[in-house]
């Protein structure tokens, strides 16, 4: 009789527990992707700031590069986030350079300038606080951080028009490799899927290293930049519901 009345009792508790999980489930709130990846490209502006100057006359050009590299994003609630990357750039600069006239010697150089191109490669780590502003399927984002470049390869080209050739040299050596700076700038995110946004925005970073290694003036890097890439959202680190 006990055994009769513990299984209708079983029975009963499995029918209402079959009745009420599919509505207790449709009212617990479903874990968003938090969590992105993907993939962008960059067309950058390089220039360099002379923090303090030197003897000759000299000035700096605002010149093309480009780049790529892997993105991620890690939202800690929906205002809230970090982003960091791993890039590959393409840099120029272009300097123009003229020796200052002496007053008891004349110069032919001194009347011309001396056009210097240096290109080369570098690699970056970017880190940034997201802040994001949230509308249906569109998204505002403010970037702000910290950077930090390795130059990997440069070489300079020397023109002038007093001279019969054009030079190419390696001047790796005489760059401060390792750049360290700050960056700021804003991101717009599309949703285009569930699961893959779609982002463009610009970014200008500023480096607090000293580009070259010796000389009489000072000169900081600083580059204008346009992204524009894919990211998929995933679970992989699932936020608590709120």
């Amino acid at each position: 009789m006990i055994m009769k009345h513990t299984i209708i009792c079983l029975i009963t508790a499995v029918v209402i527990l079959g009745w009420f999980l599919p509505l207790w489930a449709e009212n617990v709130p479903e874990s968003q992707p938090n969590a992105s990846f993907g993939i962008a490209g960059s067309f950058s502006y390089y220039n360099a700031w002379e923090r303090k100057k030197g003897e000759d006359h000299s000035r700096y050009d605002f010149t093309p590069g480009f780049g790529g590299g892997f993105v991620f994003e890690k939202m800690f609630n929906n205002y809230l986030g970090i982003h960091y990357g791993l890039w590959v750039n393409r840099f120029n600069l272009e300097m123009k350079i003229k020796t200052s006239l002496k007053s008891l010697s004349i110069d032919p150089m001194a009347f011309f300038y001396t056009k210097i191109t240096s290109s080369g490669w570098a690699v970056s780590f970017p880190i940034c606080l997201i802040t994001s502003l949230n509308a249906s399927f569109f998204s505002f984002n403010i970037l702000a951080g910290i950077k930090y470049t390795h130059i990997v390869e440069t070489q300079m080209k020397i023109n002038n028009p007093i001279m019969s050739y054009k030079r190419h040299i390696d001047v790796l050596p005489y760059f401060n490799q390792p750049q360290f700076g700050f960056n700021l700038g804003i991101v717009l995110k599309f949703r285009i899927a569930r699961f893959v946004d779609i982002f463009a925005g610009g970014i200008g970073d500023l480096y607090v290293t000293e580009l070259i290694k010796s000389g009489n003036g000072m000169f900081l890097l600083f580059d204008l930049t346009a992204t524009a890439g894919v990211m998929f959202r995933t679970n992989i680190f699932p936020m608590r519901n709120q």
